[in-house]
């Protein structure tokens, strides 16, 4: 507990305050459509979902609780089924305070009296911020699946304890023994030269740069690759590529994802 806020249950009063910022966060850290996120937000966190989460033994919501005006300024939601953290949302104008570091205690605290058996961490792939907040507190990626959000198809990453999630060789579960290619190892041969991509020819450049399920090769609008379009990726052909204020690049259709080697933000914590 911190003297700038208070961890809590949620009750069903918090309901559409929950929406809201749920909603704010996503719009400030997914690499989403504003109507993507209009519909995950309803889907999981609509009045109706809520309730059921607050009838269910299995599942448990805490919230953290502004003590200077009350406000609603985080959520996190605790799956007892899988002993899983999920869905840990802060209110953009209220990072920085440690909210999102006290709500994964929180989280984590509730779990440790449940199974026992060690807990992990789930999040969307869309969610830019999410591996580097888990990875602080000793948790690594070692799963990746899809799963029907509100009818809508969302890529999810799951995080788990470094001990748990050693192979015998030492690699994380799911997971090979290396970080994907190095520039020098991509044969660009492999790529064509150009693609149609809504509508428009683009042209793919000569400096692929590797991810972890296959190269991001840069792209262009003239086939002298001055103008700059954005990024293929070579694991599913897609040119939906985005990169987030971090200059972290993820494919869409894939998952597939390039961390820049700077150091992560902690504001979220």
């Amino acid at each position: 507990m911190s003297d700038q806020f208070t961890i809590r249950r949620a009750e069903g009063d918090d309901a559409g305050r929950i929406h809201e910022m749920a909603e704010s966060s996503m719009t400030a850290s997914y690499a989403l459509s504003p109507r993507d996120i209009e519909q995950i937000v309803e889907a999981e966190f609509g009045e109706a979902e809520q309730r059921r989460r607050r009838d269910s033994e299995d599942y448990a919501a805490f919230v953290a609780e502004a003590d200077e005006d009350g406000v609603v300024s985080g959520v996190v939601l605790v799956d007892g089924d899988d002993d899983t953290v999920r869905r840990l949302h802060v209110d953009p104008e209220r990072r920085g305070m440690g909210i999102g570091t006290a709500l994964y205690e929180r989280a984590v605290e509730e779990l440790d009296h449940g199974h026992g058996t060690g807990h992990q961490a789930a999040a969307m792939a869309a969610n830019n911020t999410a591996g580097a907040f888990f990875e602080r507190f000793g948790l690594e990626r070692v799963e990746e699946r899809t799963l029907d959000v509100g009818g809508r198809e969302t890529v999810e990453y799951v995080y788990a304890e470094e001990a748990d999630a050693a192979n015998g060789d030492g690699t994380a579960a799911g997971e090979d023994d290396g970080e994907g290619e190095t520039a020098a190892e991509i044969d660009t041969d492999e790529f064509p030269d150009a693609v149609e991509t809504d509508g428009e020819t683009v042209y793919l450049g000569d400096d692929p740069v590797s991810g972890t399920e296959g190269a991001f090769v840069p792209t262009y609008l003239d086939d002298g690759l001055n103008e700059e379009y954005g990024y293929y990726c070579g694991n599913c052909d897609s040119t939906d590529v985005s990169m987030d204020s971090m200059e972290r690049l993820r494919c869409a259709n894939c998952g597939n994802t390039r961390k820049p080697d700077e150091g992560y933000d902690d504001a979220y914590l």
